[in-house]
């Protein structure tokens, strides 16, 4: 029997790849749909909410907007914390790694990865200048788990804080290679959470897309 939930999206990671991951971490089923080319977009898109992806659907309706189905994935499978400060420590990274590494499908996947723009004129001072800010958003969330002293990012279990991290870095991978071995906390990160057996089963599964 098909799942229940669903969500739709484009053929990429991108923003429908934290909830992904989290139905796989939950061990539940998402039926997982996707736009194959800009031809098919062009011809259903009148009939999305806001006309944009992605749109997730259950037996509760229809929700938009990326981090609002993340969270929701996560509220429902119980991988938001135990506490009100661990779920407000989830909300933190999240915005923190939304707001920054999100800039880089924004500002550099167009010109470099899909080349649909212009390269910007001085595209090493583009790069450099994304890059030194997702140093900083790094350096903070080291030092938000580091003060909750837990084997993972908020507790001791695995949260959306940790799935959203990891998307983020495979995110920010793409452009810039280095920023898998940029400190020895974000190699320990790494190499924690795809150990973690679901994690490691779905990244194992998924489909290869550029981004």
């Amino acid at each position: 029997m098909a799942a229940q939930d669903k969500i739709l999206y484009f053929n990429i990671r991108a923003r429908a790849e934290p909830t992904r991951m989290i139905y796989a971490l939950a061990g539940e089923q998402l039926t997982d749909e996707r736009v194959a080319d800009m031809k098919e977009w062009s011809k259903i898109k009148k009939d999305q909410p806001l006309g944009q992806l992605p749109v997730f659907t259950c037996k509760e309706g229809t929700l938009v907007m990326s981090n609002t189905i993340a969270r929701y994935a996560a509220k429902k499978f119980g991988l938001m914390g135990k506490t009100l400060w661990e779920e407000t420590l989830n909300d933190l990274i999240v915005e923190c790694c939304a707001e920054t590494f999100g800039v880089i499908g924004k500002k550099i996947f167009p010109w470099k990865v899909f080349k649909v723009a212009p390269t910007p004129e001085n595209p090493e001072k583009v790069l450099e200048d994304i890059y030194q800010e997702l140093v900083k958003t790094l350096a903070y969330v080291q030092s938000v788990a580091e003060a909750q002293g837990t084997k993972h990012l908020v507790c001791d279990e695995v949260t959306l804080a940790d799935v959203w991290l990891l998307f983020s870095l495979q995110h920010a991978e793409v452009a810039f290679p280095q920023i898998m071995s940029l400190n020895p906390w974000v190699e320990e990160f790494m190499s924690r959470i795809t150990s973690d057996e679901r994690i490691k089963d779905y990244l194992s599964k998924r489909p290869k897309t550029v981004v």
